[in-house]
């Protein structure tokens, strides 16, 4: 999914390309570039905490029974990682639009902008384009490519996207994807990302709490079956919910789904609820809150009767700026 190499022969191409053409921009074409997402518009906003805390992905199955007040939180930390992983998908799939950032337009026609072709070295025999389309405040684009040679019909699109400005520059709502399957069908090789058909990214920049979703969708499946979320808000309250089917917390029996949402705000502190959603423990929910340290203060199991919350509410920070 990555395309660094190709992303810095380009980008030399198209440095020379644009002091040939003057390296000039209209106002129109400032548009149409920022129709395109930025990694900062992006990227989950994460406590400077997340990056101490420990190692590993994989859920715990003995994460909810064993959870110690005072202890650290097995969850925020995969709560943090799984808004580093969301951060890397991200930045894997805006790589492939930095490509044309900055760069004047190829062909410039009163509401179509092509930047390209050019060649694609991580795919030799290839060429690569960006196509971008206006219809009043609405935006398309495709990043496509052809075998080099190939006429107009050649083209295969890998990224499709669209935007829809509203209340200012680069705000709005749109959505991208790596269409995964049609680059293995076209010989690419997807690396890491051989187990997924597609990826999508939607997002919203034009009022608080911003949000972002990726989707994944996997290998001859119908419809996505990871979700991850991204919300924020200027005073650097940041959430993470995400969705895990196929999670076996009691072993032997019918996987559970997860649904997980976690809140922190900017020292660390943070909120999380998890619900299981089907499964043998289908309608558990735990609540914890953790201090800066990401030190459990507060839990609550609603299949406790006997001994349901420990520790202090009280200690649970305010997140409340993401709203309900």
């Amino acid at each position: 999914m990555r395309e660094h190499a190709m992303r810095n022969r380009v980008l030399a191409l198209l440095c020379l390309l644009a002091v040939a053409c003057g390296g000039d921009f209209s106002n129109d074409d400032l548009e149409f570039q920022n129709a395109l997402p930025q990694r900062k518009d992006l990227a989950a906003m994460l406590p400077d905490s997340a990056t101490r805390t420990g190692q590993g992905t994989g859920t715990r199955r003995d994460g909810l029974a064993f959870q110690v007040l005072g202890g650290t939180s097995a969850l925020a930390v995969q709560a943090y990682e799984v808004g580093t992983q969301f951060n890397a998908s991200v930045d894997a799939l805006l790589t492939l639009l930095e490509l044309f950032r900055g760069l004047p337009p190829t062909t410039r026609e009163t509401d179509r902008r092509i930047w390209g072709p050019f060649l694609a070295d991580d795919h030799p025999g290839h060429e690569l384009r960006l196509v971008m389309e206006r219809q009043g405040t609405d935006f398309a684009y495709r990043l496509q490519f052809r075998p080099r040679g190939a006429g107009e019909d050649g083209w295969w699109t890998y990224l499709p996207g669209t935007f829809k400005a509203d209340g200012g520059i680069r705000k709005g709502t749109g959505a991208l994807a790596l269409d995964l399957k049609a680059a293995r069908a076209n010989g690419f090789d997807t690396r890491e990302a051989t187990a997924l058909d597609r990826l999508d990214i939607r997002y919203q920049t034009k009022a608080r709490p911003t949000s972002v979703e990726l989707l994944f969708t996997g290998a001859g499946a119908a419809l996505p079956l990871t979700r991850y979320a991204s919300r924020q808000v200027p005073e650097g309250q940041g959430e993470m919910a995400f969705r895990l089917p196929g999670q076996e917390l009691i072993p032997g029996g019918p996987l559970e789904t997860l649904d997980i949402l976690a809140r922190w705000t900017p020292d660390g502190r943070g909120k999380l609820v998890l619900t299981i959603l089907e499964g043998d423990a289908k309608g558990a929910k735990y609540t914890e809150c953790w201090d800066a340290a990401t030190r459990i203060t507060f839990l609550q199991r609603n299949w406790d009767f006997l001994n349901p919350t420990e520790g202090d509410a009280a200690s649970c920070p305010d997140v409340s700026a993401l709203g309900p």
